[in-house]
C-alpha cells in the first residue's frame, strides 16, 4: 500500500466517490463559467451596440436642433437685409417717421426680441429705435464688430454674442448696411435678439436629453458658449485647449460623436454638428451613466441570476437527484447481496416498466420532444432568415439603381465625359432625393414595425389638409394632362390625427396618380361622413389593378408591374408607409376597383366625438 503524504480533504473524497457531489460541483462550475462568459463577452457587445444606437440617436437630435437654429438665423438675416434695402432714405433724418417705420416692421416680424435700431455712419448714438430701450441712444457703436463689418464689407453682419451694455442681458446683434441711390453706405440697420428669448433658441433651451443631458451652442470664432440648456453657461468662455480632447477636435472642425470627460469629471457621450450660417457648432451631450444604464442593469441581473441558478442547481442535484437514483441504488444493493450470498440468487423481475426502462423511456420521450422543438425552432429561424434575406434583397435592389446612376454620373464627370454642369447636378440631385425619400420611408416602416412610429395626435381637419394639397398639386396635374376633382363633405368633422403624417399619406396618393396616370385620366377625391368615422375615397379612372394584386398593394416592395413601376420611379413602399401611418391613427386603408374604372383607395379615420 502506497504511503499517504498528505491528508485528503473530505470534500475531495466525496467528489471521488459520489456521483451526486461531482454533478453538484460540475453544475456550479457551469453556472460560474456561464456568468463569467456573459460578463466578459456579452456585456461589452451589448455596450458597443447601445453606444452605436445612442450615438446615432444623439446625432439625429443634434442635427434637428442645429437645423432649427440655422433656419431661425437665416430668417432673421434675410428679413433684416430686405428691410435695409427698402428703408426710405428720406426718413433717416426724421426720427418720428423712422421710429414709426421700425414699429410697423417689428410688429410684422417680432423675431428680434430687443427690436431694431438705425445707427448713423459715425456709430455714435442711434437715429431711431423700436422698441425704445433706455440708455441705448447714448451708446457709441463705432467699434462694435457688427457695425464695422456692415459698413466696411457692405453686407449683413452677425455680431459676437455679448452682454447688452444697458440691461446686461446676453444678446446678439445682426446688422445690414443702408445704401443710398448711389450705392453708398449712409447708415446701419441693426436687429437685436436676446439669447434667452423663448422664440429664438427655445428648442435648445427647453429640450433635455435623458435626465441630465442637454445642449451647448458654441462659437469658435468668439470662444464663448452662445447658448446652452444650462442658462449659467451662456456667454461663458470655452475651456482652454488640452482640457477636453474631444472639444479640441470639434474646435478644429470635427463633426460627429465621441465620448469624453467634462470639466466636472463626468463621462459624456457627445454629438457635434455645424450651424452653417453662423460658423457655430452644436453639442448634444448626455452622461454615459444614463446611456449605459441598461448595461449595468443587465450586469446586475446576470449576477443575481447566477446566484439564484447556482442555488437551484445545488438544491436539485443534492435533494432531487438521489430520489431519482434510488431505484437504481436499490437494484444495485440487491445484486450486491446476491453476490455475497445474503439472499438467494434469483432473477430480477424484468418488467416492461422497471426503473431502468422508465429512465430509458423518459429519455427517449425527452429526446423526441427536444427534436420536435428543435425542428420547430429551426424552421422558424429559417422562415425569419428567409424573410430577412428577402427584406435585405428588396432594400438593396431598390438602393442599387439610384446608386448605380450616381456612380455612373460621378465616374463620367471624373473621366471628363460629362461636365459638372447644371443638368448633371440636377440628375445627381434627383437621384439623391429619391434615395432620401426611400430611406425616410424605410425608417418610417422600421419605426412602425417596432411600435415607435411617432404621431402627435390632436384635433385635425383632413378636409383642410386636402384643400391645401389639392391647391398645391393643381398645376402639376394640369401639366400632366390629368383631371383632379375634390368633393368635400357638407361639414368638416375633426379626427384625432397628426397633420404632418396625414399630409404625407395624402401626398403619396396624389404622387401615385401623377406617377402612374396617363394623359386624360381623372382622380376624384370624395369625403363621406359616417356615424363614427370620416371616409375618404381616392378614385381614379385608370390604369386599373388586377383583382389578384389588390390584397398585396400595401405590402412593402410589392409592384403590380415591377419594370413599369421602376421606370416611373416607384419604390414599392409608399402604400406600405400609408398603411402604417393610417393604422397608427386607429384607422383603416384598403384598395378595391373604382367606379371610374381604375383603382379606389379608401381611408377610414375615427371621428372625434363632440366636446372631446
Amino acid at each position: 500500500m502506497s504511503p499517504t503524504w498528505f491528508p485528503v480533504p473530505k470534500w475531495l473524497n466525496a467528489y471521488r466517490h459520489s456521483v451526486v457531489v461531482r454533478l453538484v460541483v460540475f453544475g456550479i462550475a457551469i453556472v460560474v463559467v456561464a456568468m463569467v462568459l456573459r460578463v466578459i463577452v456579452l456585456l461589452p457587445y451589448l455596450r458597443d451596440g447601445v453606444a452605436t444606437l445612442a450615438s446615432s440617436h444623439q446625432l439625429a437630435i443634434a442635427e434637428y436642433v442645429a437645423r432649427d437654429i440655422d433656419d431661425k438665423i437665416k430668417a432673421r438675416i434675410d428679413f433684416l437685409d430686405r428691410l435695409a434695402r427698402h428703408l426710405p432714405e428720406d426718413i433717416l433724418n426724421d426720427r418720428g417717421r423712422l421710429e414709426s417705420w421700425l414699429r410697423e416692421r417689428h410688429e410684422t416680424f417680432p423675431a428680434f426680441s430687443s427690436g431694431f435700431m438705425v445707427v448713423p455712419l459715425n456709430g455714435r448714438g442711434i437715429l431711431a429705435d423700436y422698441p425704445v430701450v433706455a440708455g441705448r441712444r447714448d451708446l457709441n457703436f463705432g467699434g462694435d464688430d457688427w457695425f464695422v463689418e456692415a459698413t466696411s464689407e457692405r453686407r449683413v453682419a452677425l455680431g459676437k454674442p455679448v452682454r447688452e451694455r444697458t440691461a446686461g442681458e446676453p444678446i446678439i446683434v445682426m446688422a445690414a448696411p443702408v445704401l443710398n441711390s448711389q450705392g453708398q453706405v449712409i447708415a446701419v440697420l441693426a436687429g437685436v435678439s436676446a439669447l434667452v428669448y423663448s422664440g429664438f433658441f427655445d428648442t435648445l433651451q427647453k429640450t433635455q436629453i435623458g435626465e441630465t443631458g442637454g445642449f451647448l451652442l458654441i462659437s469658435p470664432r468668439d470662444d464663448v458658449f452662445v447658448a446652452a440648456t444650462d442658462p449659467a453657461k451662456v456667454l461663458r468662455p470655452l475651456p482652454p485647449p488640452g482640457v477636453n480632447p474631444l472639444h479640441d477636435r470639434a474646435m478644429a472642425g470635427y463633426r460627429g460623436t465621441g465620448i469624453t470627460v467634462n470639466l466636472a469629471g463626468i463621462e459624456e457621450l457627445s454629438a457635434m454638428v455645424s450651424v452653417p450660417t453662423t460658423g457655430w457648432f452644436l453639442v448634444a451631450r448626455v452622461p454615459t451613466s444614463e446611456v449605459f444604464q441598461v448595461v449595468e442593469q443587465a450586469r446586475t441581473f446576470i449576477l443575481r441570476n447566477a446566484l439564484g441558478l447556482g442555488g437551484l442547481v445545488v438544491f436539485g442535484l443534492t435533494v432531487v437527484l438521489p430520489r431519482f437514483l434510488s431505484p437504481l441504488t436499490t437494484a444495485s444493493r440487491l445484486i450486491h447481496r446476491m453476490a455475497t450470498g445474503e439472499i438467494e440468487l434469483q432473477p430480477l423481475k424484468v418488467v416492461h416498466r422497471d426503473e431502468i426502462g422508465e429512465l430509458v423511456e423518459g429519455f427517449n420521450f425527452l429526446l423526441a420532444r427536444v427534436n420536435e422543438v428543435t425542428e420547430e425552432r429551426v424552421a422558424e429561424k429559417a422562415r425569419m432568415a428567409a424573410s430577412l434575406r428577402q427584406w435585405m434583397a428588396d432594400t438593396s435592389h431598390e438602393l442599387r439603381t439610384p446608386i448605380a446612376v450616381l456612380r455612373a454620373q460621378i465616374e463620367a464627370i471624373q473621366d471628363g465625359i460629362h461636365a459638372a454642369d447644371t443638368s448633371t447636378l440636377a440628375v445627381l440631385h434627383r437621384e439623391v432625393m429619391g434615395l432620401s425619400r426611400l430611406v425616410d420611408d424605410l425608417y418610417t416602416l422600421a419605426r412602425s414595425d417596432v411600435g415607435q412610429l411617432e404621431c402627435r395626435l390632436g384635433p385635425t381637419d383632413p378636409s383642410a389638409l386636402l384643400d391645401e394639397l389639392i391647391a398645391a398639386y393643381g398645376d402639376r396635374f394640369a401639366s400632366a394632362g390629368l383631371e383632379l376633382e375634390w368633393i368635400a363633405a357638407t361639414a368638416q368633422p375633426l379626427v384625432s390625427g397628426d397633420p404632418a403624417r396625414l399630409r404625407q399619406v395624402f401626398a403619396n396618393l396624389l404622387e401615385n396618380t401623377l406617377r402612374y396616370g396617363n394623359v386624360g385620366n381623372r382622380l376624384r377625391i370624395t369625403a363621406e361622413i359616417l356615424p363614427d368615422a370620416l371616409a375618404l375615397y381616392f378614385d381614379d379612372s385608370g390604369p386599373g389593378v388586377p383583382d389578384a394584386s389588390l390584397p398585396h398593394l400595401f405590402d412593402r416592395f410589392y409592384r403590380v408591374d415591377a419594370s413599369r413601376s421602376r421606370e416611373r420611379g416607384g419604390s414599392g413602399i409608399g402604400l406600405a408607409v400609408c398603411r402604417s401611418t393610417i393604422e397608427a391613427h386607429g384607422g383603416l386603408i384598403s384598395a378595391s376597383p373604382s367606379p371610374l374604372g381604375g383603382l379606389r383607395i379608401a381611408i377610414m379615420l375615427p371621428r372625434l366625438k363632440e366636446g372631446s
